[in-house]
This record gives structure tokens, sequence and C-alpha cells, in this order.
């Protein structure tokens, strides 16, 4: 298990977490003293694996056929 200081954790957050990704356990240091420890996750998460399928759109008709300042306008009597 290695161990690293706060500010060194700052600087290389993702070389370290690159290790720990890799195994490796760190224990964070805050002036010589433990406070947390970076684990590798038991199971994968769920965003590491693929698609099922590939995401496809559509296009969408307008919700309002008419132009809505030529509405407001119109209501408004100033046309």
């Amino acid at each position: 298990m290695e161990t690293i200081s706060v500010s060194e954790l700052k600087a290389h957050l993702s070389a370290e977490l690159r290790k720990v990704e890799g195994g490796t356990s760190v224990v964070v240091l805050d002036h010589r003293r433990p406070v947390a420890r970076l684990e590798p996750l038991a199971e994968p998460s769920i965003y590491l694996r693929e698609a099922r399928a590939p995401y496809a759109w559509r296009e969408l008709a307008p919700l309002v056929e008419s132009d809505s300042l030529d509405r407001l306008l119109e209501e408004r009597g100033e046309r």
C-alpha cells in the first residue's frame, strides 16, 4: 500500500487514479496523518461497458406552426 500527501495528490491526481485503477491502494496523508484510502472498485462500473445500440435521433415537428413574434404582436393589437 502506497502513501501520498494531499498536496502531491492534488498535483498528480490523474496519475494516482491510474495506479488505483491498476490495483494499487493509496493512503492519503494530511500532515502525516492518514485521512483517506483510495482503493480500486471491487466490480466494474456500469459506465465502462459499451452501448448496446448506437444512439439514433430523429427530427421532431415544431410545436408551433406560426411565428411566435407575429402571434404576440397580433395579440397585443400591434398588427
